[in-house]
């Protein structure tokens, strides 16, 4: 069986499992920000999150004052390479402040691959029932939206990593390896476990496959983590980045004198080359193709950068948003990186053909890893980026 055929039928067993307990909710109620993999581990040289810690707090701080139900997808402790007892003992006080989400019945919690021994409930009421009594980890969520009493489709969130050789199906003999030979290889040579990663095309493979995933669902969204990078309605930031920047200079060249379309075109092709700059160390997203593009993938990115930012995927009044914390200005504040609205631009169905994304190379803004491959059934992703490769 081939890889993609491996993580396609491990989240498709996962997605019928989960049929009966399908939620229902109008899509202009939710109020949801969703975090993933922040492999909070023993304050240790291997622990990533202590760089985010910071962020992760604060963004914690805003999302409770603000009314938001709090979705952690997985991967939030590192249980590969740590006891759960010593990362529970590390970080007492991020965890009270998800309890404040808990106990006003605004929490929801999904085990990865590496925080799957949260599936046991012997294991999640030994160390996670004094901060969250009676939490219930769940694999996956389905939840059908409604707007104005009309079904307009189904979200489905999951950590990911279903259907993967060490990640899934024997993830007792990766963590067991982990944590009696890598882990101490690591701390001698002072190594965090969320490097990026040295195998870019098996994280790719697996990209692509959660795309294929649901493109062949009709009216589905997948939203996963587990790739460490962003995805926004099937499409990398940089591409969207480019494409306004492409827009931006066509305007300037009728307008040369403009000082407002200048001062976007500046802005622009800085954000540019921040998040190009940025892949050297890891992506803020990933690519795909601009023509006929089903918007049905969103990844939360990580909260284990290496710079210590943290994406996440926020939801409400009907829109959804990918979001960095801190913003640009490294202030305690989200910053929008990309919207849609989740009835009209995601669940309308495949965007139509980009003339903008189609003149990327003849606008002189993208090299070839940023070309759409015209002959590709789903996305190509660019190679280098941010987080592990789905292990």
């Amino acid at each position: 069986m081939s890889y993609e055929s491996r993580i396609t039928d491990g989240l498709e067993a996962t997605f019928r499992r989960t049929a009966s307990n399908e939620i229902t909710r109008d899509v202009r109620d939710l109020r949801w920000i969703i975090f993933s993999d922040h492999h909070r581990g023993g304050r240790g040289p291997d622990d990533r999150f202590a760089l985010a810690e910071r962020a992760y707090n604060a963004a914690l701080g805003y999302y409770v004052e603000a009314g938001y139900t709090l979705l952690l997808l997985g991967d939030v402790e590192e249980l590969w390479a740590n006891h759960p007892a010593a990362v529970i003992k590390s970080y007492p006080y991020t965890l009270e402040l998800e309890s404040e989400f808990f106990l006003k019945d605004r929490y929801v919690r999904f085990y990865g691959n590496h925080d799957s021994e949260w599936s046991s409930g012997h294991r999640t009421k030994d160390h996670l029932w004094p901060f969250f009594p009676g939490l219930r980890v769940k694999e996956g969520l389905r939840v059908r939206l409604i707007d104005g009493g009309s079904t307009i489709g189904t979200l489905f969130l999951a950590h990911g990593h279903q259907g993967s050789r060490f990640g899934d199906r024997h993830q007792r003999i990766a963590r067991f390896a982990v944590r009696n030979f890598w882990r101490p290889a690591q701390r001698l040579l002072r190594s965090p476990w969320t490097t990026p990663a040295a195998d870019f095309e098996l994280r790719e493979r697996h990209d692509r496959a959660l795309y294929r995933w649901a493109a062949r669902h009709r009216h589905v969204v997948l939203i996963a983590g587990h790739t460490h990078r962003p995805v926004f309605m099937s499409e990398s930031l940089s591409r969207k980045v480019s494409r306004e920047l492409l827009n931006a200079r066509l305007g300037l060249a009728d307008q040369p004198d403009a000082p407002d379309l200048r001062r976007r075109v500046a802005s622009l092709r800085a954000e540019l080359e921040w998040i190009r700059t940025g892949s050297t160390n890891g992506s803020r997203g990933i690519r795909s193709p601009g023509n006929g593009i089903k918007p049905c993938y969103f990844n939360t990115g990580c909260c284990s950068f290496p710079d210590g930012d943290i994406t996440g995927i926020e939801i409400s009044e009907g829109s959804i948003r990918l979001v960095r914390w801190p913003d640009r200005q490294r202030k305690p504040r989200p910053q929008v990186l990309a919207t849609a609205d989740l009835v009209r631009d995601v669940f309308a169905g495949p965007r139509s053909p980009d003339r903008a994304g189609q003149n990327l190379h003849a606008a002189g803004l993208v090299g070839t890893s940023y070309a759409a491959d015209a002959t590709s059934a789903g996305p190509t992703w660019i190679t280098g980026g941010n987080g592990d490769q789905g292990t």
